[in-house]
């Protein structure tokens, strides 16, 4: 969320040297000012009142405590007010030295154990009235020059301890948004306290300028090739998608480089230094011998045997080093330290052998890894604690070190490096506003190596998921590391890709190009405010990835933007007694099938009350479950033990049982001797559902009809499912 965003990027800087100048010696820090003006700092008195005229500190706060952090040219004085025992809690906050601004407060309530989950008292409206309030009070004159951003992310159920709402808005001057300064607030939803404020503001000059206007911004875009077809692969983080082929899947995509950032001035591509950057927004085998096994040689499994030929196919410890060493020179002093043969996620499942060597006296260090199968070098890197020099005038140029790079990637692999491209964005190869050849050009500071990345081309565009990589040293003109990463995949072909004319017309579409201040931060430090197009984000979210074939927009795992959770605000349930329940379960994104329609009277399907459980319990990981998964998981937790389809509407009796199930109460509930009912049709009961339906009335998850009966095969309506959900997960129980 871009609260949390905002609010880590703004305690980083303050927190590098927190605490870092005891408060006897801010006297020496008030002689020196504040980097780059003459303004006096404030006191420590000052800034313990700014913060107490602003907010109230709790009573039971009785605890004070100081500091002062100095870190370039932030300074801020560091306040902490706690409790200890049954009561403890603090308050911090982090207020500008020079300008006084309070830059961040964080209120931690008293924990409370065996916390359960409770319908907030604040609703969302109400805590965004509060937190307009706070703003307005906290951040002064800045006020009016921020504008709240759209925030649709969910509002996850929290049953572990306390829930707040958070708001963020971005800086405008002169009207233009500022990506990467604003402010953000955190209100607790229990009591509509401030929990959490903070402030990211850069001081510098916002000059107003003459621009291009969008439409030519767009055109330079388009004209930069900024929007570019590429091939893109999502990175590995669950069991492999595969096709039907088994291979996985690679797609065709739009994707925008450099944030489609077009200088507002002169309409060009704005091309950053490579150390500015933007504010936006596993066992050992082979040589170790085995051991016999005492007892009856015990059966192997059919994965177990898989598994040992699997491993028999694989280079042995001295083959793998005998393969590093074909590239790399191991000194005959230097001893392996550790080594490791496992799955590396890096070569998309299979295996690989690791070895780390060092000096004797520990100052130089040599790690490669190959590939076990093929005794492919997939990477090295060396380090020598001596060999490091920053003395310029004996450095290399880049295009020099450029030549030794091309050779060794040459050399090592031939047929890939012709598959590749050079990637020269942030490299000081050539200068489009300088007639100094390239290899003059000065290096930035003190730099003494320079990496050089070939991505891969298939088809003739990019694939820059696969590269290679190359660093030289630039003292002794020696490859210091090199990595390979390529894959065997299956690629589509590029005709099934629309024109790039149609697909920057639906880009626009959704992202039209916006005016904007970026703020460049150099080694750190804000350098300037430089007046920009960018495409907008769509609706408070952005992506650079668009499907090449359907235009849809993608996010970094190569799924539809539009399928991620969002926000649900149901305008079906004003009159409704579950309004409660309904809502909260909304803004957790749960039971979104019809969008913003409930549909309360609808009978709930198992398909959608094994969802919303699912998605409790986990979160909402994918919205696009089939039925059969969904159903496969919850018989995995135990929680349905029938054989049901997904389209069957869930009967009371059903529902009991799962629900049961899902608290982890069936073990009890199956004690079915212990339970008696006083229904007046309990004689319908199944015998087996005796149990399920004495605790989910008993506890009040189901309410007690008042007619005395309850009713086994009346289906559950969705209203009366979402209320039973939220008063289950009130019951504190730990499924």
């Amino acid at each position: 969320m871009l609260t949390r965003r905002l609010f880590v990027f703004s305690m980083a800087i303050i927190l590098l040297v927190q605490l870092g100048m005891p408060a006897p010696l801010l006297a020496r820090a008030e002689q020196s000012s504040a980097k780059g003006t003459s303004k006096p700092l404030i006191s420590l008195e000052q800034a313990i009142q700014t913060v107490k005229g602003k907010i109230e500190i709790p009573t039971e706060l009785k605890d004070f405590s100081s500091g002062f952090s100095n870190y370039n040219s932030h300074q801020a004085w560091y306040l902490n007010w706690s409790s200890e025992g049954a009561k403890a809690g603090s308050l911090m906050s982090y207020v500008d030295a020079v300008s006084g601004d309070i830059l961040s407060i964080h209120y931690s309530k008293p924990y409370t154990p065996n916390q359960s989950y409770k319908i907030p008292d604040i609703s969302l409206q109400q805590a965004e009235k509060l937190a307009d309030q706070n703003l307005k009070k906290l951040a002064g004159d800045k006020y009016q020059r921020l504008k709240r951003i759209t925030d649709n992310t969910i509002i996850p159920l929290n049953d572990y301890g306390q829930t707040s709402y958070s708001f963020a808005w971005q800086r405008t001057e002169n009207n233009i948004p500022v990506p990467g300064d604003g402010a953000g607030i955190q209100i607790d939803s229990e009591t509509g306290r401030l929990m959490s404020y903070n402030l990211n503001w850069t001081d510098l000059t916002f000059a107003k300028a003459n621009t291009i206007d969008a439409t030519k911004a767009a055109q330079a875009l388009s004209e930069s090739n900024l929007l570019e077809l590429r091939y893109f692969l999502a990175p590995e983080v669950r069991p492999l998608q595969t096709n039907d082929k088994g291979q996985e899947k690679v797609r065709l995509v739009y994707q925008l480089k450099n944030n489609g950032t077009i200088d507002a001035l002169t309409g060009h591509p704005v091309i950053l230094n490579q150390d500015e950057f933007w504010a936006d927004e596993t066992g050992i085998i082979g040589g170790m011998g085995s051991k016999e096994l005492d007892s009856k040689e015990a059966t192997l499994t059919p994965q177990e045997q898989q598994e040992i030929a699997d491993l028999a196919k694989l280079l042995t410890k001295e083959q793998a080093i005998e393969a590093v060493q074909k590239w790399v020179e191991i000194p005959k002093d230097f001893s392996i330290r550790n080594m490791n043969l496992y799955k590396d996620s890096s070569l998309r499942g299979n295996r690989a052998w690791s070895f780390h060597w060092e000096s004797q006296n520990r100052t130089q260090f040599i790690s490669a890894k190959v590939n076990a199968e093929n005794g492919e070098l997939i990477s090295f890197s060396s380090y020598n604690s001596s060999a490091t020099s920053s003395d310029q005038t004996k450095l290399i140029s880049p295009s020099e070190a450029l030549k030794i790079a091309e050779d060794f990637v040459k050399h090592i692999q031939p047929d890939k490096f012709k598959q590749t491209k050079l990637n020269t964005d942030n490299l000081a190869l050539e200068n489009p506003n300088s007639s100094e050849p390239a290899a003059k050009l000065p290096l930035p500071d003190d730099r003494t190596s320079i990496t050089f990345n070939y991505q891969r081309m298939v088809n003739g565009i990019l694939f820059p998921a696969n590269q290679i990589s190359a660093t030289v040293d630039l003292v002794t003109k020696k490859i210091t590391s090199y990595s390979l990463n390529w894959w065997n995949l299956e690629f589509p072909e590029l005709a099934v890709a629309m024109p790039k004319n149609q697909a920057e017309e639906l880009f626009f579409h959704s992202r039209p190009m916006e005016l904007q201040y970026a703020i460049v931060y150099d080694q750190g430090e804000a350098k300037e405010a430089r007046l920009v197009y960018r495409p907008a984000a769509i609706n408070g979210a952005s992506s650079d990835l668009m499907d090449a074939k359907s235009g849809i927009f993608l996010d970094w795992r190569g799924k539809p933007l539009t399928d991620q959770p969002c926000r649900l605000n149901f305008n079906d349930i004003a009159d409704n007694p579950y309004a409660k329940e309904i809502t909260v379960l909304g803004l957790a994104g749960i039971f979104g099938e019809y969008g913003n329609e409930f549909k309360p009277q609808q009978n709930i399907t198992v398909h959608s009350l094994l969802k919303a459980l699912l998605a409790v319990k986990n979160g909402i990981i994918d919205n696009n479950l089939s039925s059969a998964d969904i159903i496969k998981e919850a018989k995995r937790l135990g929680w349905l033990q029938e054989e049901v389809s997904a389209n069957q509407i869930v009967s009371k009796e059903l529902f009991s049982k799962i629900i049961i199930r899902y608290l982890g109460l069936d073990k009890i509930a199956r004690l079915n001797s212990i339970f008696t009912s006083s229904f007046n049709d309990a004689q319908t009961f199944a015998p087996a559902s005796q149990g399920y339906i004495s605790l989910v009335t008993g506890l009040d998850i189901i309410p007690r009809p008042k007619d005395g009966k309850f009713n086994p095969d009346r289906p559950v309506t969705r209203a009366e499912a979402a209320y039973s959900i939220i008063k289950a997960l009130g019951l504190g129980f730990k499924y």
